[in-house]
């Protein structure tokens, strides 16, 4: 199995001690840092925070990042410090998902003191599972007499629906687990998810080939509705 950190972020990494022209911080988050990454369905999330960035540093950066990109992934987030310091209020669901899990690959902890804003959170969750549930209702319709068709649907959105849950468990004020079962668990147990149906589909997710019935299909859907409903039902001044 190709290694991701050896393959993707070392040489991205190496390329960027070069180009940054002086200290800068480098942090990996979701499925690499938690150790579920999953080859063809995982994201390599890595936020990259320099001193500042201007024309000349971003073509230094192009090869690196081409070849990024290259390996089929999204690229790495570029901030200035002062970018991302004040940047937290738009990138919510991505704080909440490095404080569940991440690893600081070169300089001082850009993550470390960075607070949620709870009411600033939920609104986030809740855009991003409404599209999610909308786009599930398509799929449904338009393809819910060919499982392969929802098989595919089902588990690409899998991995975005579980980042959900744990951005709903860091709504909560509660700690997040790193694996799946635990996660699924503490998420039926403070927010009423259907866990059963959610895993269901979320250990298809290496199968490119699943075939999805419509009843699971269905479960599945009823049960991210559930999470949005939840989220936007959530009072964000509720203690936790």
């Amino acid at each position: 199995m190709p290694d991701p950190m050896r393959e993707v972020v070392e040489p991205f990494l190496a390329a960027a001690d070069g180009a940054a022209g002086g200290p800068y911080a480098a942090v990996l988050y979701g499925s690499l840092a938690r150790g579920d990454y999953l080859p063809g369905r995982s994201d390599i999330n890595l936020l990259v925070v320099l001193p500042a960035i201007w024309p000349r540093l971003l073509d230094d950066f192009g090869p690196a990042l081409r070849r990024w990109r290259g390996h089929g992934f999204p690229p790495p987030l570029l901030f200035t410090g002062e970018e991302w310091a004040r940047a937290q209020d738009v990138y919510q669901l991505e704080l909440a998902d490095m404080r569940a899990s991440y690893r600081v690959l070169r300089g001082e902890d850009p993550v470390a003191g960075l607070r949620l804003q709870p009411a600033l959170l939920r609104r986030a969750l809740e855009r991003e599972l409404r599209g999610k549930v909308l786009r599930l209702r398509q799929a449904y319709a338009t393809a819910g007499a060919e499982p392969e068709i929802l098989g595919a649907t089902a588990t690409a959105s899998a991995s975005t629906v579980l980042v959900m849950l744990r951005g709903v468990l860091a709504l909560h004020g509660l700690p997040i687990p790193t694996t799946t079962s635990g996660l699924l668990e503490a998420a039926g147990r403070h927010a009423g998810v259907d866990g059963v149906a959610i895993g269901a589909v979320a250990a298809h997710r290496p199968d490119r080939r699943w075939a999805c019935s419509a009843a699971e299909f269905a479960a599945y859907l009823a049960a991210v509705t559930a999470v949005a409903d939840h989220v936007d039902r959530f009072d964000p001044g509720e203690p936790r």
